[in-house]
């Protein structure tokens, strides 16, 4: 065992199943460090009893087995008891760049202690789906995470008519690697646009509402851009009136030169898709 290359070893461990990655850091001590890192690089959390009690695990590592975390998902949170716990749990993953937060309360304080915690610095990609939080906690949550490149929102279930955060001046961010808005996303489009938010890569649903200026902002950086439901084939489409929002988008994205690929894919059968 011991002539065995480590990168050899590592090669082993990626092919095996994961249901197979526990009795593999049995084998020895150089197949252990792989295979947790395999095992623990994504891990779910449905209840904040299991947050508690993770946090309790952590602060008895002495191994840095919490420094193997890459991804969690946390879900089915409908309100915390106490708040700051989902600060403090992430605040203690030393190499999280993915958080996912399913069908769970966003707390108030939360975009404050992400922007003033390491962590938020860290994370790379943000996925909430049906978020419990006001308007503007969600947006102040996205917008304390500098380094951000990929976003997914799917059913936001508040009112996009809650104020927004206000900056005296507008952060500048690198465009987004992907952006994606599905379901009820109604006015998150159009809070992403009045802060400037770009997408190299576009995915975007009727439910994401008034989304010209997102359009727009991004028609310069953009490599590809999908959109659901028939709602977007009239928006792509030239009107006579030079100052009607259909023309403004289609002046940038109806242009056979245009470098990007549009996709519509529409709710009813009777359209094809449209490539430009």
């Amino acid at each position: 065992m011991a002539s065995i290359p480590q990168e050899l070893i590592d090669v082993i461990i990626d092919k095996v199943p994961h249901s197979s990655l526990p009795s593999c850091s049995l084998v020895a001590k150089r197949w252990r460090r792989k295979s947790q890192k395999r095992i623990l690089s994504t891990i779910l959390l449905p209840s904040e009893d299991e947050v508690g009690r993770w946090c309790t695990d952590i602060s008895q590592d002495s191994d840095g087995i919490s420094s193997y975390i890459c991804h969690i998902r946390i879900e089915d949170i409908s309100s915390w008891d106490e708040p700051a716990l989902l600060g403090r749990m992430l605040g203690s993953l030393s190499s999280l760049t993915t958080l996912s937060m399913h069908t769970t309360e966003i707390p108030d304080d939360f975009p404050d202690y992400a922007s003033c915690g390491d962590f938020g610095k860290r994370i790379t990609a943000l996925h909430l789906y049906f978020p419990d939080c006001a308007f503007g906690t969600m947006i102040s949550m996205i917008l304390s995470l500098p380094n951000l490149k990929e976003l997914c929102i799917e059913d936001y279930g508040g009112t996009p008519e809650e104020p927004l955060p206000t900056y005296s001046v507008t952060p500048e961010r690198e465009p987004l690697n992907s952006l994606k808005l599905y379901g009820n996303a109604d006015g998150i489009g159009e809070a992403l646009a009045k802060f400037r938010f770009t997408s190299t890569r576009l995915y975007l649903d009727a439910g994401a509402g008034d989304v010209e200026q997102l359009l727009l902002l991004s028609s310069k950086v953009v490599v590809e851009l999908k959109l659901c439901g028939a709602w977007f084939l009239q928006i792509l489409r030239p009107s006579r009136d030079d100052n009607d929002r259909s023309s403004r988008l289609f002046s940038r994205w109806g242009s056979p030169s245009h470098p990007s690929t549009i996709v519509t894919r529409p709710y009813h059968t009777g359209y094809r898709p449209l490539c430009v």
